[in-house]
């Protein structure tokens, strides 16, 4: 088989030792080398991240955004300079097996069915442990689960199986771009832009699949150590959009007036739930992310019109 380029798009923001540690784990893939199009967006990092890629991986490219563009534009920006039939988006801050490239690729090739694909995802620091194996979600509660999160993989998981997104790490063929658009970095910056994009997907005809045989390790902290991070509620900025984007998420993605109501309805419930964790557990700044989170509520619910529209 003449295998196909892939374009593997990393942003990055003040991760300079995670970042090498992923680059060197794509280096070691049994892909073949030139067949592999590095492109690393540094998000304005202040941590000398530029400079440490460019010193250790000549072969990467790397852009550097002049300020901070958050997630989903930086994406949209190592897409645009990229060349690959497909496209391996990745956050800066996993590992990934040295068959996973190899595996995405021939699994995509076999199935013009599938826009997208992704690996199964394990805690770095107990490997394996299940982080997430896809995702279901209810457009009436608005919960989102992550499958398979915190169990052992005992091999139960062998068939490819559909998904309704993946964070963090996936891969997506590149005419998709040209029909359903890149990642909606106005509305989702950051949180729920890789739902969007696979809702997207979907629409057009296409499957989203996990690849049991693909692995990827995140180093994310283990959900005993700590509930607000694995809940996105540590940091304000993040605090705010996870509250704002789900209910502009579910404004625009339920499927008739009442599911959206009840949806609504459920996001507040579950903002309450989480001000309740955030002031139980976060020591420091646990003012400025319930403000955050009051200014995400309404913010979602002055948009969503928008959104709905759209």
């Amino acid at each position: 088989m003449d295998e196909p380029l892939v374009s593997i798009v990393v942003p990055t923001y003040n991760r300079r030792e995670k970042l090498a540690r992923l680059i060197r784990s794509i280096l070691e893939n049994d892909y073949p080398k030139d067949k592999l199009e590095i492109i690393v967006i540094d998000d304005a990092s202040s941590d000398g991240t530029y400079e440490n890629i460019k010193r250790l991986f000549p072969q990467v490219k790397i852009i550097r955004n002049d300020e901070e563009k958050l997630l989903a534009e930086s994406r949209n920006i190592g897409i645009r300079a990229s060349r690959g039939k497909y496209i391996f988006v990745i956050d800066d801050d996993n590992v990934i097996d040295k068959n996973a490239i190899k595996e995405l690729i021939k699994f995509m090739e076999k199935h013009p069915e599938v826009g997208v694909a992704g690996p199964i995802m394990y805690f770095l620091n107990d490997p394996t442990r299940i982080w997430c194996a896809g995702v279901k979600r209810s457009y009436w509660t608005t919960i989102t689960k992550l499958i398979g999160f915190n169990t052992r993989d005992n091999g139960r998981l062998k068939e490819p199986y559909e998904s309704e997104d993946f964070p963090n790490a996936f891969i997506i063929r590149r005419e998709l771009f040209g029909k359903v658009g890149l990642f909606n970095s106005k509305i989702f910056p950051i949180h729920y832009d890789e739902g969007d994009l696979c809702q997207r997907v979907r629409k057009a005809g296409y499957k989203v699949v996990v690849v049991p045989t693909v692995k990827v390790w995140h180093d994310i902290p283990l959900p005993e150590q700590s509930r607000v991070l694995t809940l996105h509620l540590k940091n304000p900025l993040r605090a705010y959009y996870t509250i704002r984007n789900r209910i502009l998420f579910h404004a625009m993605w339920s499927r008739r007036a009442l599911q959206r109501y009840v949806a609504l309805l459920a996001s507040l419930v579950i903002t309450a739930y989480y001000m309740v964790i955030a002031l139980k557990d976060i020591t420091d700044n646990k003012h400025e992310v319930i403000k955050s989170m009051f200014k995400g509520i309404i913010d979602g619910f002055k948009l969503m019109k928008e959104v709905v529209s759209h």
